[in-house]
């Protein structure tokens, strides 16, 4: 484990030899809560991704002019660093005959079944930057409004004024949803997978969950509703799309009303590669999670580098500040909140400002009160910032369909789309907007209008966001607190050049420096993961960003016991066990009956490494943990024993 950082500046090289973080003791990289998960009772499993840490530089790719060439080039990167850094973890799963799925979306493998002898095993190879658990994302609830309603929301965006200069043709939408029912009359026409009187799903349909498999189906109707709103069209009154002339293709991310992590993260992978086929030019998420979790970032931002502009519901947790959902809540993902027919943001739209900084929501659009396709061959009317989001997401189709300079140049279409938003203001003050400003954090820069966008890019030479760079530390790089990190960036725009001395830096979105080295003291009630992102935003306000992970240690903490082994007495239970810290004060011993609750059983003192426990008949469970003054370690392995 030689892998060390040279500071900037001129400070002193730190390496992971001399901040103490030797193989024996590598907790650290185990998420506290998947930790505390693995080590509840013996036979305790979890789902959890390994990661690692190198990624390739896609800067390239921002100055490729090619679009289907600049997604290879970001696929094969992708693939050929997730290829090299991953084999040896690849063959040790494989060996031991482990179920695992490799991403290459984000270099990480994800592990279906795991226990605490495979978490740490892993941990402890020095090609494994950490291991983090599996999450469930929820669908945003939505609203079934029962009374009929008009397609008002078409008309309130503008779209249809705008269909006789562009109905979407030529572009390939995505959805991340429940599925779709393909055949609708509604989308049928309009499924890419749609070849004559037939129908190819290969390349414009994935199901990771397995509900469905190879034919797509929708057994929520949330994702038939969300991509109804993006291309739909049945005809005389049921013209319910806003971009008709639009293509669509879909993953189903979400077996219901919840989305597993490890699907999402298929789907993730699918829209930057379609098996093969050519990737969407934009995908529309409808689903969140709490905010400030970076998770997702890194498949944002390198569907970004590909050209695939990434839409998201803001979420449905209003009206309270700060309450937009990941992945919306990034400085890459363009979230929407939602109004209702009068113009009003809903009640229920998530607030910003975003965790990582800045406004969030990036504007409104119709939320409440929207009709759209609906399994099977109808039509229902729902409400949520999910029928929001695909509002903006096809705009943006309409806008690339006439406009093919903006097509792929994801931060300028964002920043037409703010640009050309009715605003509207608010006397809500979150995030410190004073009342009455534009843009908030409440309508972002106000009321999506998706004829002023086309008309707008069909008039003017779009405006290219610069590109961040965050050079140093290396992303999931390790340091023992206290420490002084001094982290290193650049920032290049065509039309303003260096614009690196803009950069602005927030830590687990709290900003903490400005300009090319900025640093960042962390003591140790700073210990755990830390998502670092700069942001950059030029004169046209097209912004860029880059980020990292990195990790605070607190390595005066002892090292965890291991080789826990209880034997069974006539009444007492013996336990041995090894210590491998040489700074505990002691060691305490919790038991716990098979089905009950952990109980402290034992404090010892320093350098003892057996006790014997009068437990008394039953079915005894045991860990170990080391403790001094700086805290306790995470439990040793469980070891049972049953007294008869």
């Amino acid at each position: 484990m030689n892998r060390a950082w040279t500071a900037l500046g001129g400070m002193c090289v730190l390496s992971w030899a001399s901040l103490g973080l030797f193989a024996a003791e590598s907790d650290f990289k185990i998420d506290p809560a998947l930790m505390r998960t693995l080590t509840a009772d013996e036979e305790a499993r979890a789902a959890f991704y390994v990661v690692f840490a190198q990624r390739p530089a896609l800067d390239r790719a921002f100055r490729m002019t090619d679009r289907s060439a600049r997604a290879r080039f970001v696929a094969q990167s992708l693939r050929a660093t997730a290829g090299k850094s991953q084999a040896g973890v690849r063959g040790y799963l494989a060996g031991h005959q482990i179920e695992f799925t490799p991403f290459w979306i984000e270099n990480r493998i994800f592990i279906p079944h795991g226990d605490l002898e495979l978490a740490r095993a892993l941990a402890r190879r020095p090609d494994v930057a950490a291991i983090l658990p599996e999450t469930a994302y929820a669908l945003p609830p939505v609203r079934v409004d029962m009374a009929p309603a008009s397609d008002w929301n078409v008309s309130k965006v503008r779209a249809d004024q705008i269909w006789p200069i562009s109905t979407g043709a030529g572009i390939a939408v995505a959805s991340i949803d429940t599925g779709v029912q393909y055949n609708h009359p509604a989308l049928a026409n309009q499924y890419r997978g749609k070849s004559g009187t037939g129908f190819s799903h290969s390349g414009n349909w994935h199901d990771p969950t397995g509900l469905c498999g190879p034919t797509p189906c929708d057994n929520t109707g949330h994702g038939t509703h969300t991509v109804g709103t993006m291309v739909g069209d049945g005809g005389a009154g049921n013209q319910i799309g806003i971009a008709p002339g639009a293509k669509w293709i879909a993953c189903k991310g979400c077996a219901g009303a919840s989305c597993y992590g490890s699907d999402l993260t298929a789907c993730a992978q699918w829209i930057l590669d379609p098996a093969g086929a050519e990737p969407p030019d934009i995908v529309n998420n409808s689903w969140s999670g709490a905010g400030g979790g970076f998770w997702y970032q890194e498949y944002v931002r390198n569907w970004v580098a590909a050209g695939i502009f990434p839409v998201f519901s803001a979420g449905n947790n209003g009206p309270a500040c700060g309450s937009v959902g990941s992945p919306g809540d990034y400085p890459e993902s363009f979230a929407s909140g939602a109004s209702d027919a009068a113009d009003e943001v809903a009640g229920y739209s998530s607030r910003g400002p975003s965790a990582f900084g800045g406004v969030k929501p990036d504007l409104t659009a119709p939320g409440t009160g929207i009709r759209s396709s609906f399994p099977y061959d109808s039509y229902v009317v729902l409400s949520g910032t999910s029928m929001a989001s695909p509002h903006a997401a096809a705009s943006a189709a309409l806008v690339w369909s006439v406009a093919p300079a903006y097509r792929g140049n994801t931060g300028a279409t964002a920043q037409l789309l703010r640009s050309t938003a009715l605003v509207r203001t608010t006397s809500e003050t979150c995030g410190g907007v004073p009342a009455g400003a534009s843009p908030n954090n409440t309508y972002g820069s106000g009321l999506l209008d998706a004829r002023a966008a086309v008309e707008s890019a069909m008039a003017s030479a779009p405006n290219t966001a610069p590109v961040v760079s965050i050079t140093a530390p290396a992303d999931w790089q390790s340091f023992n607190c206290p420490v002084t990190v001094t982290f290193g960036g650049t920032a290049s725009d065509p039309e303003d050049k260096d614009l690196t001395s803009a950069l602005s830096w927030t830590d687990n979105a709290a900003p903490f420096g400005t300009g090319a080295y900025p640093s960042r003291s962390y003591a140790c009630t700073d210990v755990g993961n830390h998502s670092i992102v700069a942001v950059a935003t030029d004169t046209g306000r097209a912004s860029g960003s880059d980020a990292i992970t990195l990790t605070i240690v607190n390595a005066t903490i002892p090292a965890s016991p291991a080789n826990l082994g209880a034997t069974a007495g006539s009444a007492s239970v013996t336990l041995n066990w090894r210590d491998n810290s040489a700074n505990e004060s002691g060691f305490r011993l919790e038991r716990k009956p098979k089905s009950g609750a952990w109980s402290v059983v034992k404090n010892t003192g320093a350098n003892v490494t057996s006790y014997v426990d009068a437990s008394g008949k039953g079915n005894w469970q045991y860990r170990v943990r080391a403790f001094n003054g700086a805290g306790s370690s995470a439990p040793s392995n469980i070891a049972s024993a049953r007294v008869k």
